[in-house]
């Protein structure tokens, strides 16, 4: 998948007779394709370790009420139709006082909030690594937070990369953006499948390494997101 991303865009870089300005806002389209690409790849652990980590080790009778683990995959629907208006009104609010954050900004707050997201895990995993069962409080703060960071790159990431493609190659590049959803699923999985079930002291560790890494990618996107917002131009 990355090796066809990387033709694809060694092809419109190199034959794709763009001016200047194409092809600074087509490297900007790169630098966002592999942040979108990190997000989803630990934001799609929702279908995979976190799921299992609610079915095994997360604390789900209490009393007459039962819960099921398979309710939690609903947790991300339920929280995009409650906060979606708010974060459309934000950019909105903010944009009126000039205080909107760039597309590569929220793309770094995106990964940013995943980030912290999986922090929430790391707690939970060490409270279940204690011999203890997980609050699924832990799990809805977890999905809150990657809410929080899918409506700050999603909706944003799907706009812009419209108005940074090269007119001719449009259609392409909306796919090549899905291309990037595609990696990350494919390496969320491969993510998923280094937590051994029967390993739970490992589990605060391996969660602690996609803290890391989701928040290392943030501040540097936070760091390039000045330059890159340059390569834009006028595209906001």
């Amino acid at each position: 998948i990355l090796l066809s991303a990387f033709i694809f865009f060694a092809y419109v870089l190199l034959f794709g007779k763009l001016n200047l300005q194409e092809r600074s806002q087509v490297w900007v389209i790169i630098a966002l394709f592999l942040g979108a690409s990190m997000f989803w790849a630990g934001f799609e652990q929702a279908g995979s370790s976190l799921n299992l980590f609610a079915n095994r080790y997360t604390k789900l009778e209490f009393g007459w009420l039962t819960l099921y683990s398979s309710w939690f995959q609903s947790i991300n629907s339920i929280f995009i139709i409650i906060f979606a208006p708010m974060f459309a009104y934000l950019w909105i609010w903010l944009a009126k006082r000039n205080l909107n954050p760039s597309t590569p900004t929220k793309f770094a707050i995106g990964l940013l909030f995943l980030a912290l997201g999986f922090f929430m895990m790391v707690i939970a995993s060490s409270i279940v690594a204690s011999g203890s069962q997980a609050m699924p409080t832990w799990l809805l703060l977890t999905y809150l937070f990657h809410t929080f960071g899918e409506l700050a790159l999603s909706p944003v990431g799907l706009s812009v990369t419209t108005k940074l493609a090269p007119k001719r190659f449009v259609g392409q590049m909306m796919g090549v953006w899905f291309v990037a959803s595609a990696l990350g699923n494919l390496i969320a999985g491969r993510i998923a499948g280094e937590f051994n079930a029967n390993d739970i002291s490992s589990f605060p560790d391996q969660y602690l390494n996609i803290v890391l890494t989701c928040s290392g990618a943030g501040i540097i996107l936070l760091i390039a997101s000045k330059p890159l917002q340059k390569l834009m131009g006028d595209v906001e």
